[in-house]
């Protein structure tokens, strides 16, 4: 007995030594498995996709008790449905600040969170019943195929934004992708509500932008080195701009020069920023601003650059709620008193 009790002891050093950093977090106050599940549950069939964008249908019998959950929308949309306590893993946050405050109670209280991925080995070890992620989660060198889970007992739920097989991206997939969600937890009422939220923004700023016959000319871009990429029509961004009737410049995404910058001269300037610059948005603001080739353009001059968040524009779940309301209110500051 005391050979066996070493030989786990040692076992488990090794495991700790050669798996990713993980923040532990114990919860003696989260409730049973079983007093989480809804009596009133019925089984619901969610069609969704693999990871290379092929439609895959699966059965819930029952509402997920332990889900492991990969990247900022898969793990906040999690948390806005009420079924935080279920997550066992949450995987790709960069630090618990860029969760909405409300949420991060229940997000500190998930027993595992690290930016890192866990391996497959432990994963497994955690015996999940329901993966959420993205597309590339899915990849062989990640956490291995759909296929791989499934075979194991394992349900998997994709993003379908995140595949590269879906082209266009919009925001009637986010709000599809919040409600499936919402069907597998049994919490279809609250996945309306938040759906309703964004709905209502959209319909807010249309109605109070109804008499406008000039639209505001808008650009989204994200800096990659010295290259200029824009955010086109197929990109989420692009489906915000065209819901909130603004003149989408550069719609076609192509990459742009300073001096096409400089051309097209937007009213308003919207700059995606990726998970290493968040925190240095004020830093970034301030190089544009006080770049002297860019002194001529209207968003300079009328102070109309906003910084945007990547995951408020790529597949965003409840936090398109927030790309919403920042292009909204970039577009038109005057019916939000601002």
């Amino acid at each position: 007995m005391k050979l066996s009790y070493i030989l786990l002891i040692v076992l488990a050093l090794l495991c700790a030594a050669c798996s990713p950093i993980v923040k532990v977090h114990e919860n003696e106050h989260r409730p049973a498995m079983a007093e989480q599940m809804d009596a009133a549950y019925t089984p619901v069939t969610i069609e969704n996709i693999n990871e290379k964008g092929e439609p895959v249908s699966q059965v819930y019998e029952q509402p997920p008790q332990r889900v492991v959950a990969v990247w900022q929308n898969s793990i906040e949309t999690l948390l806005a449905l009420g079924v935080g306590d279920r997550i066992i893993a949450g995987m790709g946050v960069p630090n618990v600040k860029y969760i909405r405050p409300e949420y991060r109670a229940a997000y500190e209280a998930i027993p595992y969170t690290s930016l890192e991925n866990l391996d497959v080995e432990t994963i497994l070890m955690m015996q999940p019943d329901l993966i959420v992620g993205w597309s590339s989660t899915f990849s062989p060198k990640v956490l291995r195929s759909a296929a791989f889970w499934q075979g194991r007992g394992v349900h998997t739920y994709i993003a379908p934004s995140s595949a590269r097989a879906v082209r266009t991206k919009t925001i009637a997939q986010e709000y599809a992708d919040i409600q499936s969600l919402g069907r597998i937890f049994g919490r279809e009422e609250r996945a309306d509500a938040l759906v309703g939220e964004m709905e209502h923004e959209i319909a807010f700023a249309a109605e109070k932008t109804a008499y406008m016959e000039k639209r505001p000319r808008a650009l989204v871009i994200e800096l990659l080195g010295k290259e200029i990429r824009s955010y086109g029509k197929d990109t989420l961004a692009g489906d915000m701009l065209r819901a909130l009737g603004a003149e989408h410049l550069a719609a076609d995404g192509q990459s742009l020069s300073m001096e096409e910058l400089i051309e097209l001269n937007p009213d308003a300037l919207f700059l995606i920023v990726i998970e290493d610059d968040y925190g240095n948005e004020d830093a970034i603001l301030a190089r544009l601003y006080e770049n002297p080739a860019l002194r001529s353009l209207s968003c300079v001059q009328e102070h109309r650059i906003y910084t945007v968040p990547l995951y408020a524009v790529y597949s965003a779940g409840i936090r398109a709620y927030d790309g919403i309301t920042i292009f909204a209110h970039g577009l038109y500051p005057e019916i939000y008193g601002e």
